[in-house]
């Protein structure tokens, strides 16, 4: 290739940098892209350089144009450094001091080359042959070449697994970039080892600005620089929990605007770069979480503005680049008012607790008093007058009916409480039975029933003595119910491994296997009316199952239409602990 036509490519690939610089230009404000700008506008310096250098005959002015090259290419190293850090997400490690004196240092070896003429620190021997400027470098300057490639290297690898972690999308576009990237720094590690080829690499240095306008040209379609920074700057910014990430080390290198406020209500202010246990101190369960960099939970209180807030934090462990755990993330979230309601919804319960409680006294003692004054009439029955007879009996059906559904609404209420406690203990069967059968000796000879029962004496539950009487004296209830005139109701029980199954059998009207299954499913509260129109509320059957279910047992039915049902429950036996 003619002079003339490498001048001419030259100038037109410095030109697509200043292009490429313009556009890159209007995302300044994005994560990393400043350290992007300066990055090529150190190309443009570059390449202006070697266009010099090309256009001048005279050893001094090459020398000076060859020093605008190293310039450039020394503060290259310091850009593209931060711009790495930032873009993967580490610019807070970096204190503002740490990066002045980062390029202070750049700056004062390209400032040695400047005064190289005098102090022979950059070139051992400068030459001009052929017309071309063969430089052969001192040891010093071979070493901090080595220094500089180390860095770019190791800037590509974060660069490379960074790439690998983010959307799919973005994944090969951004791969393609950072290979069409190494190319000028492959360029001038062919420089550093070989000088002598100097004179065609560095033309090609500079077309490199032709390989940078396809690299924004993939970055523009992909809508690099607008997407990847939209999930972090503008995202953690906008959702209005406060998020807080610490490094390993427990010092804060990231937080999003709320958490700043957050902090600065309690006289914090800026608290990127503080330690953890510094800002955690009122909150040692908090702190923990972050210190083990273990996923967990913690509740804190803050007094801001003289009231009292509740905080949920929420802590995960941070791995970087698919490594262990090198951090922790705190979200925090505001439950303020989510607490305000859970301790209204409280105070509600106990006020139900206590309404329950009266209502269970005030209600069902009184009608267990006229219970017992109506089997008292019952059991004088043949001196009331005859007239009166009748009123008697509709009188004590009606108690009795009362007194089962109150018993059963509020042991169905008191079934739904979550703290209801049952008090297992060995009991004799049989005299359980026994109590539940006399307690409808009256009703069952008014209906002309024999409630009979065969259990052994030595058969021994594990059971919540309420609650199996409960249980009893609903299906006993129901048998009666459901039994015509001269029928029986017979208990009887077995032994079934570790459990006692229990069985209420009756001679009544019976069920079909399709109603015995519906019996137990369906969640809607009904009932049917007795053999003589005796009526029911429906829940004595849904409390007992609850009652049978929460002491470890189930419960279920068996009949047939015209031939009497049985239902079985099962209880623990007495040896149970």
């Amino acid at each position: 290739m003619n002079s003339l036509a490498e001048l001419v490519l030259m100038i037109a690939s410095a030109i697509m940098t200043g292009v490429i610089f313009y556009f890159v230009y209007g995302f300044r404000e994005e994560r990393g892209v400043r350290y992007l700008l300066g990055l090529i506008a150190c190309r443009l310096v570059f390449s202006a350089g070697v266009i010099l250098e090309k256009s001048s005959e005279l050893l001094p002015e090459k020398l000076v144009f060859r020093h605008m090259q190293s310039t450039a290419t020394n503060l290259i190293v310091p850009f593209f450094l931060l711009f790495v850090y930032e873009l993967v997400g580490r610019d807070r490690l970096a204190k503002t001091r740490w990066k002045v004196a980062m390029f202070a240092f750049f700056a004062l070896w390209s400032t040695l080359s400047w005064l190289d003429h005098w102090l022979h620190v950059i070139y051992r021997s400068t030459a001009l042959e052929g017309g071309q400027l063969i430089t052969v470098k001192s040891p010093y300057s071979a070493v901090f070449g080595l220094v500089c490639y180390a860095i770019l290297a190791v800037c590509l690898y974060f660069l490379f697994q960074y790439l690998r972690s983010i959307r799919g999308d973005f994944r090969k576009p951004g791969l393609w970039v950072l290979f069409l990237s190494t190319f000028p720094i492959v360029l001038e590690i062919g420089k550093w080892i070989r000088p002598d080829w100097s004179s065609w690499l560095l033309p090609l240095s500079v077309y490199c600005g032709f390989t940078g306008t396809l690299m924004l040209a993939i970055m523009l379609r992909i809508k690099f620089f607008s997407t990847v920074p939209i999930a972090r700057n503008i995202v953690l910014d906008t959702i209005q929990e406060s998020i807080v990430i610490a490094n390993a080390s427990g010092k804060i290198v990231d937080s999003n605007a709320q958490a700043a406020r957050w902090f600065s209500q309690m006289g914090h202010t800026g608290i990127d770069g503080r330690t953890l246990t510094e800002l955690l101190a009122p909150w040692p369960e908090w702190l923990k979480l972050c210190a083990s960099m273990t996923q967990g939970r913690a509740e804190v209180a803050v007094m801001l503005d003289g009231q009292r807030k509740a905080y949920s934090v929420s802590v995960y462990p941070l791995r970087v680049l698919r490594k262990q755990e090198q951090g922790s993330i705190s979200l925090i979230v505001d439950i303020t008012e989510k607490e305000r309601h859970l301790q209204e919804i409280a105070e509600l319960n106990r006020l139900k607790d206590q309404l329950f409680t009266i209502v269970s006294h005030d209600i069902r003692s009184p009608l267990a008093l006229q219970f017992q004054l109506i089997e008292l009439l019952e059991d004088e029955i043949d001196a009331v007058h005859p007239d009166h007879r009748e009123i008697v009996e509709k009188l004590g059906e009606q108690i009795r009916h009362t007194l089962g559904m109150t018993n059963n609404v509020l042991e169905w209420f008191r079934s739904q409480r979550e703290d209801m406690a049952l008090h297992p203990q060995p009991l004799g069967l049989s005299e359980v039975v026994e109590d539940a059968c006399q307690l409808f000796r009256l009703h069952s000879e008014a209906k002309r029933i024999q409630v009979s029962h065969s259990i052994d004496a030595d058969i021994l539950v594990h059971a919540d003595r309420e609650a199996l009487g409960l249980v009893l004296r609903n299906l006993l209830s129901n048998a009666i119910k459901f039994t015509g005139p001269g029928g029986s109701v017979h208990v009887d029980a077995r032994r079934s491994k570790d459990m006692v199954v229990i069985s209420v059998r009756d001679t009544g009207v019976g069920m079909s296997e399709e109603q015995a299954h519906r019996l137990f499913e369906d969640k809607q509260i009904r009932s049917l009316p007795g053999t003589s129109g005796e009526k029911g509320s429906g829940l004595g059957l849904l409390v007992s199952r609850q009652f049978v279910q929460r002491s470890g047992g189930t419960l279920w039915a068996e009949g047939k239409p015209g031939q009497g049902s049985v239902f079985h429950f099962t209880m623990r036996g007495g040896a149970a602990g």
